[in-house]
């Protein structure tokens, strides 16, 4: 596979990411240009970034002062110049077989697909990389930059999204390793929940007891159980227990804010 040759701009948007930035630029050496967006690094990744430019890779490193995810991201494919993007963040990795996928898919270039949503597969501290089986998310990651949009409105778990027919790449997985403690995966599902009731908010979204009762319950399920994570034994339940803890602290926050509270 030739190094740089797919018409693609990869878009990442970072901050002290020294300890995971490296093995992401290495696995996207198939891209035409690497976009990164650095949001102002103290630690050495700028440093270890300007070693991979060094080494002949077509990075365009931009500085843009933090003005929320969904804003960073559009900042960076306004800077993209390849036909196809892909969407990465510095924790992300592209396995093997993603990478033939993923540029075959843009070589097929079939005129009807405007994005492509990719399988991402999640690091469980204390157990590694989860069970080939569990059935992992779809994030849509590869797509045409023109006419790819951000909604700008959504201050977390924001997405690209494309006006055109999208399908799937089955044969490969995002590898997205970030080996987080329970005490740290608490704190940003806390963090995360208040950027998420506040977005709710915003578009009118109404708190009901049902989706206090049963929102949180059903997201533990659906991880635990349909999504297959019980495969993983207690690491996969601890995983499943911190998608239902956001998920209720979500719906508790949203009922919150109806009474006059900011969520918080």
């Amino acid at each position: 596979m030739t190094r740089f040759a797919s018409p693609i701009s990869a878009l990442i948007i970072c901050m002290n990411e020294a300890d995971m930035i490296g093995p992401c630029l290495e696995s996207i050496d198939f891209c035409a240009e690497i976009v990164i967006v650095d949001s102002g690094s103290t630690d050495a990744t700028l440093d270890i970034v300007r070693q991979f430019v060094a080494e002949g890779y077509p990075i365009k490193l931009l500085h843009n002062g933090w003005p929320g995810f969904p804003h960073q991201r559009q900042f960076a494919l306004e800077h993209a110049t390849q036909p196809w993007c892909l969407s990465i963040d510095p924790d992300e990795r592209v396995d093997d077989r993603l990478r033939q996928s993923i540029v075959a898919a843009v070589e097929m270039a079939n005129a009807g697909i405007s994005g492509w949503y990719i399988r991402r597969r999640d690091w469980l501290k204390g157990y590694g990389y989860a069970h080939r089986w569990v059935l992992h998310n779809r994030l849509l990651r590869l797509f045409r930059r023109e006419g790819a949009t951000m909604d700008v409105t959504a201050r977390v778990h924001e997405s690209f999204g494309v006006s055109g027919e999208t399908s799937t790449i089955e044969s490969g997985v995002l590898l997205h390793r970030r080996e987080i403690s329970v005490e740290e995966d608490i704190a940003r599902a806390n963090a995360y929940s208040s950027l998420k009731a506040a977005t709710l908010v915003e578009k009118g979204k109404k708190p009901g007891l049902v989706r206090l009762v049963l929102s949180p319950l059903g997201n533990f399920l659906k991880f635990y159980l349909a999504k297959r994570y019980f495969l993983c034994g207690r690491h996969g339940f601890v995983y499943s227990m911190s998608v239902m803890i956001y998920s209720f602290a979500t719906e508790a926050k949203l009922y919150e804010a109806s009474q006059g509270s900011e969520p918080a």
